[in-house]
């Protein structure tokens, strides 16, 4: 079974600006410098079986001047998929991915990567630092897609009623878009991990507020019963959700996204009952 390297280093880890050989990726973060970056997976002591990423910074003449290892156990990769099948550390299958079985599925489905994606720019901002001072001398100007401005709360954000309708108005955004972006090659957990990156460009709410989206998004999609995001059900029945056909995946989506619209309908103000006219005065009595 392939592991599906340029779908994981492109669309979850989003790197862009290099190329995927077999199943490694290459890039130059610093054009003009001899110096290359090199990202592939780590096995383990069993063949076909991977448990994290190994970076290199590769010299065109000199070879290997640095490995680092990130493993998914450490970076929280796997946590809510192992969490959801009764996983823990030692267990056979935890925080790994294995390339043996026979489904065409990428074998890391489910990975959640923002921590893994923090690490590699860490590591690319020690070796690569002018490639980190290009990118931030031309900032891309980037309004939010909402229209609004990423305005903060009034005070404590749960005493907030605008502020709380805007974080309904976000989920509601959210839903929008996956209803539409879900494929085989793009699902559930893969297109939800990182919508709290990306509040502030995509929905008008402040990056630090972008995990409560994220969370009560995840609630309307897996049925919107539970009263809290922590319940472990949640992330179960995600999960599960993950490896269903991805048609179902995109009916949860849609079924959520009309139940907070109609929800939202029905909270909407009404305007005020007219008032019934007055009875007409008794006639005069001599």
């Amino acid at each position: 079974m392939p592991l599906h390297a340029e779908q994981f280093f492109t669309s979850q880890l989003q790197l862009t600006d290099g190329t995927v050989i077999g199943d490694s990726y290459y890039s130059t973060p610093a054009p003009g410098s001899p110096l290359r970056l090199r990202i592939d997976f780590t096995r383990t002591i069993r063949v076909g079986e991977y448990d994290g990423l190994r970076l290199q910074t590769l010299h065109t003449e000199q070879g290997v001047l640095d490995t680092a290892i990130l493993t998914f156990a450490a970076h929280d990769t796997f946590r809510s998929r192992d969490a959801a099948l009764g996983r823990k550390s030692g267990d056979d299958g935890y925080a790994v991915i294995r390339d043996w079985n026979v489904s065409d599925e990428p074998p890391w489905q489910g990975a959640a990567t923002t921590k893994l994606r923090r690490a590699i720019e860490q590591y690319t901002t020690l070796w690569f630092p002018q490639a980190v001072k290009r990118q931030q001398q031309a900032p891309e100007e980037r309004p939010a897609l909402t229209g609004h401005p990423a305005a903060e709360p009034n005070g404590f954000w749960l005493t907030d009623p605008d502020f709380r309708s805007r974080l309904k108005a976000a989920t509601r955004g959210v839903l929008d878009v996956l209803a539409d972006c879900l494929d085989e090659d793009f699902r559930l957990l893969q297109a939800l991990d990182g919508v709290r990156c990306q509040s502030g460009d995509l929905l008008g709410i402040p990056d630090e507020f972008g995990a409560l989206v994220e969370a009560k998004t995840a609630v309307e999609i897996v049925g919107g019963d539970t009263g809290s995001p922590f319940d472990p059900a949640v992330a179960q029945a995600l999960v599960l959700l993950d490896q269903r056909p991805v048609e179902e995946q995109e009916r949860a989506v849609r079924t959520a996204l009309r139940r907070i619209t109609s929800t939202t309908r029905s909270h909407a103000p009404t305007a005020p009952a007219r008032p019934a006219p007055p009875p007409p005065s008794a006639g005069r009595t001599r």
